[in-house]
């Protein structure tokens, strides 16, 4: 179903306060009839607590990443058969922090929760087109062997991780990417990202 963009702004405005009267007795109704709302307004609401509220940056971050977190575990609960990657970081939606000066390389770091594993990557831009991806599957079996399939473009490769979990991609191109992770007991994982 989804969380519109104007629920999403009458949630923000009851976490704010601001919100009264007869629109905040008819949001809070909806909230007790509608799992789905109430699950995506106590997420809303616990990163609410944690973001400094005189910091619209890092609200804006931290309800961008709600979002693509919601959206994700949306499309994992859906499918059975692959386990879809739910993204719990994105260090390109944080600001910096003041006094910081930007990198000149722009490198990105993401985490994903695959089933039960954390995917932690390096998002490094090699030229205007194509990027190198590194990562590392965190809390593995080191005796399963992991298969990772980067398709982007027309592109695609594969590669196994080493005995500490990590795997590189040296190019792939820019744009949208799935790494479709094969697990010895044939069960398939999904990352879909935009490089």
């Amino acid at each position: 179903m989804g969380i519109s963009i104007e629920k999403i702004e009458r949630l923000k405005s009851l976490l704010a306060g601001s919100l009264q009267g007869e629109q905040k007795i008819t949001l809070l109704v909806e909230l007790q009839n509608d799992s789905e709302l109430s699950d995506y307004y106590d997420l809303l609401k616990q990163l609410y607590q944690v973001s400094p509220q005189n910091s619209q940056e890092l609200f804006a971050a931290s309800k961008k990443l709600s979002q693509t977190l919601y959206k994700d575990f949306l499309k994992e609960k859906s499918n059975s058969q692959k386990q879809f990657g739910v993204q719990v970081f994105d260090s390109s939606l944080l600001p910096l922090p003041e006094g910081v000066r930007p990198a000149s390389v722009d490198t990105r770091q993401l985490k994903y929760q695959v089933g039960e594993l954390l995917v932690a990557l390096t998002v490094y831009p090699t030229t205007i087109d194509s990027v190198e991806l590194i990562g590392q599957i965190q809390d593995f079996d080191k005796n399963e062997k992991i298969k990772i399939k980067a398709k982007s473009g027309r592109s695609s490769q594969v590669v196994e991780i080493d005995e500490f979990g990590l795997f590189r991609f040296d190019r792939i191109d820019a744009g949208k990417c799935s790494l479709l992770f094969t697990f010895e007991n044939e069960k398939e994982g999904v990352i879909e990202l935009s490089l």
